[in-house]
């Protein structure tokens, strides 16, 4: 049975992003600036993750192009994990950028916990080496 989907409610206030717009009138070209502008607008962090894209019906009528051409789109995004499908709502797509830290912070990070294993190891070894030069003190009761 097909999961049933309602339409948006107009009385949620959902935080709709604001897209500029396509700066052509060809109509490939503009697909491909809706795809820029939310890529974009995540790098920039203009957008955040929960933050709603406008209805398809919106962004045809904003970007001049074919519905076909913004699900396509919206493909696209998704093969990205830019975006999600809402649960609920049909039409309704939310930004969801995955791991928001950018490849320098991802590396960064990966770097400290190599560093911080190297040094667990360095530890451990210290540790060893202590205990072969002076054995623990008995305890004698």
């Amino acid at each position: 049975m097909p999961e049933r989907k309602y339409e948006r409610p107009s009385y949620l206030k959902l935080k709709t992003i604001h897209l500029p717009g396509p700066t052509t009138s060809d109509t490939e070209q503009a697909c491909e600036e809706f795809v820029r502008h939310i890529r974009d607008g995540l790098a920039e962090h203009r957008y955040v993750r929960g933050d709603i894209l406008p209805t398809v019906s919106e962004v045809r009528d904003l970007y001049g192009v074919p519905e076909d051409d913004i699900h396509s789109a919206i493909r696209e995004l998704r093969r990205a994990e830019l975006l999600q499908l809402h649960d609920e709502y049909r039409d309704t797509y939310f930004l969801d950028p995955g791991d928001d830290r950018t490849a320098g912070e991802q590396e960064q990070q990966e770097d400290l916990a190599n560093r911080v294993r190297r040094l667990e190891a360095l530890y451990s070894d210290l540790v060893a080496r202590v205990e072969a030069m002076e054995p623990p003190p008995s305890h004698q009761g």
